[in-house]
């Protein structure tokens, strides 16, 4: 089974700390405020978490801990992370959860599930128990590749300025074998 522990170091290199990019939306509370990230939570994640607008000093106050406890929590349980059976694919769909929320990816993963492998699934974006045990049904290398593609896909869709950055955080997940 995937272990939340071994994914988290992955996803805190890849996230960082403090940053207040401008152009980020991921910087701003729901006042239009530009109060950052910080360890890859965002401001307006961050707010359904503290029940209000986040401040500067709120975002800064964010610790290591805290954000591996919101990680687990609201991303890694939300897509099922214990029950999945192998570790890379656990790490890419959370990641991308982490990046873009569980409903992108969700559908993502359903519809390959659905379209590729005959699976009988509501595309719905929710990673319950079902999609859960779909994704453990299947050939691991082979659903770990058409997740990748999927992802790649998705971000060259959105474009942008941060496309760059989004296909070289994919570029941190391979898939191994002893998974």
């Amino acid at each position: 089974m995937a272990n939340f522990n071994l994914f988290i170091p992955i996803l805190q290199r890849i996230e960082g700390g403090f940053q207040q990019l401008k152009k980020d939306q991921g910087n701003y509370n729901s006042l239009g405020q530009n109060v950052g990230t910080n360890y890859g939570i965002s401001a307006a994640f961050y707010e359904t978490i503290i029940k209000r607008p986040p401040t500067v000093a709120d975002m800064k106050a964010i610790t290591k801990d805290l954000a591996k406890k919101l990680y687990k929590k609201y991303f890694w349980d939300d897509i099922q992370g214990d029950i999945l059976k192998n570790q890379s694919i656990a790490n890419l769909i959370a990641d991308h959860a982490v990046n873009s929320g569980e409903s992108p990816i969700g559908k993502i993963v359903q519809r390959i599930l659905v379209n590729d492998f005959g699976k009988t699934l509501t595309i719905d974006g929710d990673i319950g128990v079902k999609t859960a045990q779909a994704i453990n049904s299947v050939n691991q290398l082979v659903l770990f590749d058409k997740i990748k593609t999927a992802r790649y896909d998705y971000y060259v869709n959105l474009g942008g300025e941060f496309l760059n950055s989004w296909l070289n955080r994919l570029k941190n997940f391979s898939y191994s074998k002893n998974d």
